[in-house]
């Protein structure tokens, strides 16, 4: 008996361990009136750049992204941030690399509590941010690619109600396509009260819960759904379920995730 129960707890720790740090990719085929491109979206790493199968950058490099965009929570604490943005850049994107702030870009955890960072810190933090990647802190950004217009809008943090749109004087007055960045999906209830269109709306913030059991996640955020969504304002409202963990150290039935978007053209304009 005693030694089932040791195999037991072996094998339940090793299923924890292969769930934790065993990256999966979902792959989304989008139709919009663009040229094909190829988007990896990214989020909440917590410091994690290593897994199972493989570094974070070659993960990501063989798909040979034309965008990629992360959405917030680079590091659990500051300590880690060098590490973190040393990986994302041996990332290999064609038209750059797009950032939005989460929480703990404005915090870190100390034991069991969170620390706000200084107004310094955060400003040190950017200088770092910006040798890697454009940040997009309620700001849009626009690429031409093969006579397509690809405009790109980043929500400041929403956890920390610091969301605003601003409309922005940008080159092409109409989008082949628009993706909106924002670390937690509430940005839904903003977008959908100013009337703000897109095709795509990438999120993360929630972990996917985590913990997931029979399919469904429990606690704090079971009112928000995982991967793809339908939506009449943004096309495709996406929620990632993250890299890293926060909190509880692990995951179960809910395994990280790296999301590839392809997008390949349609005959019928998309919204804009």
């Amino acid at each position: 008996m005693l030694w089932l129960l040791l195999g037991m707890g072996i094998a339940g720790i090793l299923t924890l361990i292969f769930h934790t740090f065993y990256v999966k990719t979902s792959q989304v085929k989008v139709e919009a009136s663009c040229s094909p491109l190829t988007i990896v979206h990214l989020s909440d790493l917590h410091g994690r750049t290593r897994f199972l199968n493989g570094a974070l950058h070659r993960l990501v490099n063989r798909f040979e992204p034309d965008l990629i965009v992360v959405t917030g929570d680079l590091a659990q604490h500051f300590g880690q941030l060098e590490r973190v943005l040393k990986e994302l850049g041996r990332m290999k994107s064609k038209n750059g690399i797009f950032f939005v702030p989460g929480n703990y870009e404005h915090e870190q955890s100390v034991g069991l509590k969170k620390k706000k960072y200084s107004p310094e810190v955060y400003e040190a933090s950017k200088i770092a941010w910006k040798e890697k990647m454009v940040i997009l802190e309620n700001a849009a950004f626009e690429i031409e690619k093969d006579k397509s217009c690809i405009q790109i809008y980043g929500f400041d943090n929403s956890v920390y109600g610091n969301e605003r749109y601003q409309q922005m004087k940008l080159r092409s007055p109409v989008a082949n396509l628009t993706i909106l960045l924002a670390h937690s999906p509430k940005i839904i209830s903003f977008v959908k009260e100013h009337h703000i269109r897109a095709n795509l709306l990438l999120t993360g913030h929630t972990h996917g819960g985590q913990i997931r059991i029979f399919g469904r996640t429990f606690g704090a955020y079971k009112h928000f759904h995982i991967g793809q969504k339908a939506d009449e304002t943004v096309d495709l409202f996406c929620i990632s379920r993250g890299l890293g963990t926060s909190r509880l150290p692990v995951r179960f039935c809910c395994f990280p995730e790296i999301t590839i978007y392809h997008i390949r053209h349609e005959k019928n304009p998309c919204r804009s």
